[in-house]
């Protein structure tokens, strides 16, 4: 987790007012990266940058669920970077009255040269956790995770499925008051994915607040209680989820899908940094 600043009077537990964030496009081509690089350096070369919010104005009240509906591309998972810290605001302002834990791209913060337990300890410390919670909490994850005969063995090349259930469960083992979560309210196989409902569904009902992109519909009009429709990085409606979902199918989805950079020396295209 980031070291961002807190507003612990702020009401809301997320805020954005006028905020926006631009990004450095990828280039897919890997030929030359090296020395486009040195260019960059020296100030030969601009570096192509878009933006992906712009004016965001809206907040996450506490024990709320708050769908962020929109297509690929259209600056949703962006929106949950800034409201957890990962990402820093270009123009607005973001602030935040207590942690926000993302659930982002977790599964590629997973080392497979590390061991299950050396991975519980590494991302529950980024996700925000003290060493003396880890191991305290330690038994719970891999109960949940279901990865007690794996834990001193190396990841690897382990499925998504068990690399899913193990960033989930560090995840919530966090006990955090707020999460922004991406594609993964729940995961795994039907037999998780229900223990994932119990207990999102019961932190949502002790007065924990989610922040929600889902390419399900059925998770969002479940889950959520409310919705921010985006396009092309501005908030076009803060409606129910229902509205926001039926008003998704007049906006056609981009015709060229932009990807952004995270780390310039990260040649694995699907991973994600946290």
């Amino acid at each position: 987790m980031p070291h961002v600043p807190l507003t612990p009077d702020l009401g809301a537990v997320v805020s954005f007012e006028g905020a926006g964030v631009r990004l450095p496009k990828l280039n897919r081509r890997k030929v030359g990266r090296s020395r486009n690089r040195l260019k960059r350096i020296r100030g030969d070369v601009a570096r192509d940058e878009i933006w992906f919010v712009r004016d965001a104005t809206f907040s996450l009240q506490p024990g709320e669920a708050l769908a962020i509906v929109g297509h690929l591309n259209s600056g949703r998972d962006q929106l949950l970077r800034l409201a957890a810290g990962t990402l820093i605001a270009d123009e607005g302002t973001v602030r935040r009255s207590v942690p926000i834990v993302p659930l982002v791209g977790l599964g590629g913060a997973l080392g497979g040269s590390y061991t299950v337990r050396q991975n519980i300890y590494l991302l529950g410390s980024l996700l925000g956790m003290t060493q003396a919670e880890i191991v305290e909490r330690l038994p719970g994850i891999v109960e949940r995770a279901d990865v007690g005969k794996i834990l001193d063995k190396f990841l690897g090349d382990s499925s998504r499925l068990v690399r899913g259930r193990i960033a989930w469960s560090i995840a919530m083992a966090t006990q955090a008051p707020a999460f922004a979560i991406s594609q993964a309210l729940t995961v795994g196989q039907p037999s998780f994915q229900q223990q994932c409902w119990e207990i999102v569904e019961e932190r949502h009902a002790a007065g924990v607040s989610f922040l929600v992109v889902s390419d399900k519909p059925s998770e969002l009009k479940r889950f959520c209680d409310r919705a921010i429709l985006i396009d092309e990085g501005r908030v076009l409606a803060d409606t129910t989820v229902e509205d926001a979902l039926d008003r998704l199918k007049d906006i056609p989805p981009p015709k060229d899908q932009v990807h952004f950079v995270i780390d310039d020396d990260d040649d694995d295209d699907d991973a994600e940094l946290i």
